[in-house]
């Protein structure tokens, strides 16, 4: 990367109403009485930022949580206002804010649209009462309905639906009823997400516990499968491993990570990449707030005195990444050119590349290796031997007899 490459910005907003037992984002519910402390915490890390960041223009910011549809306009407002005054911001820069149906009001929307909010993410999830109550949301499907009609009626012309599969016991029948109705509402881009049991939440001690048995990896697949098959006929391209968008409706934001770039994050949990650096910021708020109220600079020369953890991007972390997040797009990667710039750590991971090619989990044309709708479907099984290599034993000279 050099000085001009450009940068996307990722802001945390750590606040929800309910803590869902399958999350395990940095968001708290309970705690909407300190964000007026860390929206004045958040303004002071963005211009903390503004000198390393001087010549790189930011093309994409991002609100995430959390619900940062529990803000009112004038607080998002103050945030990208400040974005502006610190940051070389692209007029055309899309600019994205997560989301909750319980939370949309057209106010609130209307707020967002002023003050530069041109992209809405919100989280669906599923359509099913009994699924929505399984994983702890708060909105009927009535009420996700209504407020995309928000959304809509407040000037939103770019919107994306996060929904979930693969929940335990779950009918493919509900699946289906679910993704056709919000086919038929036609937002631009749509993630569909299998569930994954996180360590450390609710869901994962109910595993653990034997009260709730995880999904058929089996089944997970084929539903996959058919909701890749199924958004295809209905316009939408499948342009990463669980996202798919209308023409020209790719998140640019979501882009960048996938292809390496840079960005930084401010706000509790918020992580970051920059100049060779990865790091994160302290997660609890409370302690995030009383960092910025401090003078000191943050480690190895990073300005945020909130930040906690870093460390520099090795060869092999260079090399994992960019496999491990450029696979997930359709457009794959350059494996004759990652192999130039990263030898020695490509030698370690060939023969799990090669392994993907012989059972067709991935295709190679010319110098670009890109998954097979099958790798899509499995992809985790195939980034864990990436990250470690150990789990699949290069094959012996006999067995390749």
């Amino acid at each position: 990367m050099t000085d001009a490459a450009p940068l996307s910005l990722y802001i945390h907003v750590p606040f929800c109403t309910v803590k869902c037992a399958y999350c395990d984002f940095n968001s708290y519910a309970a705690l909407e009485h300190l964000s007026g402390d860390w929206l004045s915490a958040a303004l002071r890390e963005l211009e903390l930022w503004s000198e390393r960041a001087a010549g790189r223009l930011v093309q994409t910011i991002f609100i995430g949580g959390g619900t940062p549809s529990l803000l009112e306009g004038d607080q998002i407002a103050r945030l990208l206002d400040a974005a502006r005054r610190h940051f070389s911001v692209a007029p055309e820069a899309e600019i994205t804010l997560e989301a909750n149906p319980e939370s949309v009001s057209i106010e609130r929307m209307r707020g967002y649209r002023a003050a530069g909010v041109n992209r809405v993410s919100m989280g669906v999830q599923s359509l099913d009462p009994d699924e929505l109550r399984f994983l702890d949301r708060l909105h009927s499907a009535e009420r996700a309905e209504a407020a995309l009609s928000e959304i809509r009626a407040a000037g939103f012309e770019n919107v994306n639906l996060d929904l979930i599969y693969g929940l335990p016991q779950q009918r493919f029948e509900t699946w289906r009823d679910t993704l056709e109705r919000v086919v038929a509402w036609r937002p631009e881009h749509l993630s569909c997400y299998a569930l994954t049991v996180e360590e450390d939440t609710p869901l994962a001690a109910r595993v653990a516990a034997g009260a709730v048995v995880e999904a058929d990896p089996d089944v997970v697949a084929e539903i996959a499968t058919w909701t890749a098959q199924r958004l295809t006929r209905a316009g939408y391209e499948h342009y990463e491993t669980s996202n798919y968008a209308l023409t020209g409706r790719q998140c640019r934001h979501n882009l960048n990570y996938w292809r390496c770039g840079d960005y930084i994050g401010v706000g509790p949990g918020a992580h970051g990449c920059f100049d060779g650096l990865r790091y994160s910021v302290v997660r609890r708020p409370a302690a995030y707030i009383r960092r910025l109220a401090s003078v000191a600079g943050g480690p190895n020369g990073l300005p945020s005195p909130a930040i906690e953890d870093i460390e520099a991007i090795t060869e092999q972390d260079a090399l994992i990444d960019a496999l491990t997040l450029g696979l997930r797009l359709r457009e794959g990667v350059d494996l004759h050119g990652l192999q130039r710039r990263h030898p020695a750590a490509f030698a370690e991971v060939e023969h799990v590349i090669e392994w993907a090619l012989r059972t067709d989990l991935a295709e190679q044309h010319d110098a670009q290796l890109l998954l097979t709708p099958r790798g899509h479907a499995v992809a985790n099984e195939i980034f864990v031997r990436l990250v470690d290599p150990s789990l699949l034993p290069p094959p012996t000279t006999e067995s390749l007899a």
